[in-house]
């Protein structure tokens, strides 16, 4: 497992030669003292020097310094496949620990591949597009086959008619009629190329567009779709790499491969075939080298391929920086942190930028290598078929024709080798978005019981839960609790208790690690998860609200398509219309990423008007009013006691007030239960650890 320690990495950049003095011109800065013009420690244009030093190859943890810079960078290089070999290899315990199978098999052959492919990505291409496409690109491959033909036959005729004009004279040749059919010919296919070219672009660009958008969009469904234990062990900027990078370079692969596999292949073969009709020696001469060439390819996209995995590890590391950062942006200026993140930025984006400059080396000298071996071979040929042209052996429309089948043939297997190293590339660097496409949650929304009618009996049977990953660790333990209709059960504890774990159970983000709940007599697990759910209203004490207008978010999930009447009766019950009206947009006002724009008792209101909209048979409540004023909590809290009449309540209770209206209460402590009953029989009971919270006054702290 690959792990850094964050502010270890940036301490040590901090710390770097050239870094002290940039850090205290930033405190100057931020005592009002330095000069508004001046810039932090640049070095070069603008560039710290710190960023400069970091931009460099042997900056790199893996360089190991040496007197021979060739032998450094060969070590830096297996490092760097060893990297890749073990991010692979995580992600195939990943997928043997989830039960989600891409196929080792598959994944170790080419035919394997290209069925995963074919499912996954292929099957997304519009397909009217595609094959329009596939035949137009035929025709156009058919069309580059003509032109050297007659472009021969045009030289030939030429030189012909050029011999019996000087032999004969003017009146011996008409040139017109010499060079008319075939010129007007050649300009047709031309012509027809160029057309052809246009069309196939347009429908390949669209292709690839449309393909790159369903595969998002797929991807997406996918991962929203995914139980809550995969976001603990995923970071969202990771995976939003995954969904925006991987997916274009996926998409990129399918539309170059559709656009140029088909005709490089017959441009390939047919060229081939011209060449020795054409001339069997020169032909023989200008493919020796096609093994060697095969042989720097294969070699090529393995290469790349293993860098490429490192390549989108390293730029989904810097993602997950960039968005972690930029969605806590007050927390980090709040606390004066901001020339910490830059350089934990900027360290994270220089790895990136490192391995870039490594794969360019060794790529680009496998790929001129093969470029050499086939100028070598251009010279080679032109010394023979000029020798062939002396003697008599070939013509000049001859060596005109085969020096295009050349260069056809060579075209064809650069586009071949050009997709093969994509393939590699892409498949292989690409690993953990099909990991991620074609996983399948633990807990699934298909399927399941959906009962016709709930009334809200809720049971938990000696339930114990661990959080996955830490199996040792029981944070709940034998827990039993009957819920019926009308109950208001308070959980009270400590921090760490296990309070809001029976919330996440109760809303089945995770399954008990034994033990059972059941809702009116049924399993959680055997109901249908989308139908659960509908029937639990949550309210958080940090409620979330989307960017979009307030009526979407208070009727949202499964209460879309609540009429704008039931909206706004549900603000009025939650005393949130009044402040809603009171906005720029009413109820089209968008309150801002985080709902930056809104109070947070506003923000409190709006997520209870999201619950009472939906007139759930279970409410859990995360002490819903904790960010509300006296007055506004007492209107809210007689709305909230009007919604929880009939209704089985949850109470993740901080507050007295709340403690005390609950007509039970539950006292946990370490994960187990260490009392139950009602504020009066707990009270009663002067030896009971909730009599002894009360007494010393410090419920407060010990409820939170």
């Amino acid at each position: 497992m690959m792990t850094d320690s964050r502010g270890d990495r940036a301490r040590e950049l901090l710390r770097a030669p050239g870094h002290d003095q940039e850090l205290q011109e930033n405190s100057h800065q931020a005592n009002g003292s330095y000069p508004a013009e001046a810039t932090n420690g640049l070095a070069f244009h603008g560039i710290s020097a710190v960023q400069l030093e970091g931009e460099r190859l042997s900056s790199d943890p893996m360089w190991t310094r040496s007197n021979c810079w060739s032998l450094s960078y060969m070590r830096m290089h297996n490092m760097l496949l060893e990297k890749a070999a073990e991010i692979q290899a995580e992600g195939q315990q990943q997928r043997q620990d989830h039960d989600d199978r891409i196929g080792q098999g598959e994944e170790a052959t080419i035919s394997g591949s290209l069925r995963l492919l074919k499912k996954e990505v292929f099957s997304l291409c519009p397909m009217h597009f595609l094959i329009t496409g596939l035949v137009i690109s035929m025709v156009l491959t058919l069309l580059s086959f003509l032109v050297p033909f007659v472009q021969g036959r045009l030289v030939d005729e030429a030189l012909q008619a050029a011999a019996t004009y000087k032999n004969e004279g003017p009146d011996a040749v008409d040139i017109r009629a010499v060079l008319t059919p075939l010129i007007s010919l050649l300009a047709a296919l031309m012509f027809s190329s160029y057309f052809c070219e246009i069309i196939v672009g347009i429908l390949f660009a669209i292709c690839g567009h449309t393909t790159v958008t369903r595969l998002r969009i797929k991807l997406f469904r996918n991962l929203t779709d995914q139980e809550i234990g995969f976001y603990d062990a995923h970071v969202s900027g990771e995976l939003s790499s995954r969904l925006i990078n991987d997916s274009a370079a996926l998409s990129s692969l399918t539309q170059f491969a559709t656009q140029t596999l088909l005709g490089s292949a017959v441009k390939f073969s047919g060229s081939l075939l011209a060449m020795y009709a054409t001339h069997p020696q020169l032909a023989l001469v200008a493919t020796v080298i096609t093994p060697v060439s095969l042989m720097l390819v294969k070699r090529t996209g393995r290469t790349v391929g293993h860098y490429g995995t490192v390549q989108n590890y390293a730029m989904s590391k810097a993602n997950g920086v960039a968005i972690e950062v930029l969605g806590s942006i007050r927390t980090v200026q709040s606390n004066v942190g901001e020339q910490h993140e830059a350089v934990y930025f900027m360290d994270r984006l220089n790895s990136y930028l490192r391995i870039i400059k490594a794969t360019v080396y060794l790529e680009t000298v496998l790929r001129f290598t093969q470029y050499g071996l086939s100028k070598t071979r251009d010279v080679v040929v032109l010394a023979l078929a000029m020798h062939q042209v002396i003697t008599g052996g070939m013509t000049i429309g001859q060596y005109t024709a085969f020096a295009q089948y050349v260069a056809l043939y060579e075209d064809g297997f650069k586009s071949l080798a050009d997709i093969w190293i994509n393939f590699k590339q892409t498949i292989t660097s690409t690993g953990k978005f099909l990991q991620l496409l074609m996983r399948r949650p633990q807990v699934s929304f298909e399927g399941g019981l959906v009962p016709p009618t709930c009334r809200g009996h809720v049971a938990l049977q000696d339930v114990s839960f661990a959080y996955p990953g830490r199996s040792e660790h029981m944070v709940l333990s034998k827990v039993n609790l009957d819920a019926r209709p009308g109950d208001i059960v308070a959980l009270v504890g400590e921090s760490g208790a296990g309070k809001s774990t029976v919330g996440r159970l109760l809303l089945r983000h995770y399954d008990p690690t034994s033990g059972g709940i059941t809702l009116d007599g049924q399993s959680f697990s055997s109901l249908n998860l989308r139908w659960l759910r509908a029937q639990i209203g949550f309210v958080e004490q940090e409620p979330v609200l989307f960017d979009r207008s307030i009526s979407d978010n208070i009727a949202y999930g499964s209460a879309r398509g609540a009429s704008f009447d039931a909206i706004q009766d549900a603000a009025r019950r939650a005393n949130a219309h009044d402040f809603i009206m009171g906005l720029a947009d009413g109820y089209e006002t968008h309150p801002g990423e985080r709902a930056s724009r809104i109070s947070g008792g506003q923000k409190q209101r709006v997520a209870i008007a999201r619950a009472v909209i939906r007139d759930p048979k279970l409410l859990l409540l995360d002490e819903a009013t904790s960010a509300l004023d006296s007055e506004n909590e007492h209107i809210v809290q007689k709305a909230l006691d009007e919604l929880m009449k009939g209704k089985t309540t949850f109470i993740i209770a901080h507050r007295l007030s709340t403690v005390v209206r609950s007509t039970r209460i539950l006292v946990l402590d370490k994960g187990r239960v260490l009392e139950q009953g009602s504020h009066d029989e707990l009270v009663a009971d002067e030896t009971s650890r909730y009599s002894s919270f009360m007494r010393h006054q410090i419920v407060s702290p010990l409820l939170s």
